[in-house]
């Protein structure tokens, strides 16, 4: 489904304040569950399972790894099913063909990529042209080709920018919504990147080599973007000077 302003609009009439983002690292297991019952929870991957055991609502699940939906489309389906909204990237679309392809696009939301990290000068002009005319984009480029560019969106009906973690795109979601506060829960992207919850098949990360990449994502948000983002995480390789951070007691 194609994502819109009006389709934005509908989604928030019934919203919490604050949104938690819960991720996959080990701290999300800290996160209380009472906590997560008043707000509104945004899901990744396979850390909807472990809401889905303790009964806690989904507001919206986002998948953005086109392995995870290779390999385990049982427990997408199953979580997907489960949450209010689902969003996929359009990662996930290239894995699949026909009917399938079909049933994706008509039944989730689609975010566009309105940019990619690499390209040459010529793209990377019409990217600079792209963010002088929305105001909604913000998109940083080099010159030098082999520097990557970052970007980012607060309104992903525009689309939305990757950014090599999932963490990243459903923080552009939670943004587009409006949010007064928008909370992680699970950032720690630190040691190997370890997943809390157990893998029948072990999906591939490359969080740790991509890292620096999602730092320079991280500071250019905070630079342009000046809402009230927080991390529940005590041990993340996130500086709390790009992303503060927040105790459950402070929340509540």
């Amino acid at each position: 489904m194609i994502i819109t302003k009006q389709k934005i609009d509908e989604m928030k009439k019934n919203i919490s304040n604050d949104c938690i983002i819960y991720l996959s690292g080990p701290s999300s297991l800290e996160t209380p569950i009472d906590l997560m019952n008043e707000k509104c929870v945004f899901s990744v991957n396979g850390s909807a399972g472990y809401l889905i055991d303790n009964h806690i609502p989904i507001f919206a699940y986002i998948v953005c790894d086109g392995s995870f939906y290779r390999n385990c489309k049982d427990l997408f389906n199953k979580y997907s099913s489960y949450a209010t909204y689902t969003f996929i990237s359009e990662n996930i679309l290239e894995q699949v063909h026909g009917e399938e392809k079909e049933t994706l696009i008509n039944n989730f939301f689609i975010l566009r990529d309105f940019c990619k990290s690499r390209g040459g000068l010529g793209r990377k002009i019409r990217y600079a042209i792209k963010s002088t005319f929305n105001s909604s984009i913000f998109i940083k480029c080099s010159v030098y080709r082999k520097v990557k560019t970052i970007a980012f969106s607060t309104d992903v009906s525009y689309g939305h920018f990757g950014s090599a973690t999932v963490a990243f795109s459903a923080l552009q979601i939670a943004i587009s919504f409006n949010f007064k506060r928008i909370i992680f829960s699970g950032l720690d992207l630190n040691n190997k990147c370890e997943r809390f919850y157990n893998e029948a098949r072990i999906q591939p990360t490359t969080l740790p080599s991509d890292l620096k990449f999602i730092l320079k994502s991280l500071s250019f948000l905070k630079e342009k973007y000046h809402g009230e983002i927080y991390n529940l995480s005590k041990k993340t390789a996130i500086p709390y000077d790009i992303i503060p951070f927040i105790s459950a007691d402070e929340i509540s």
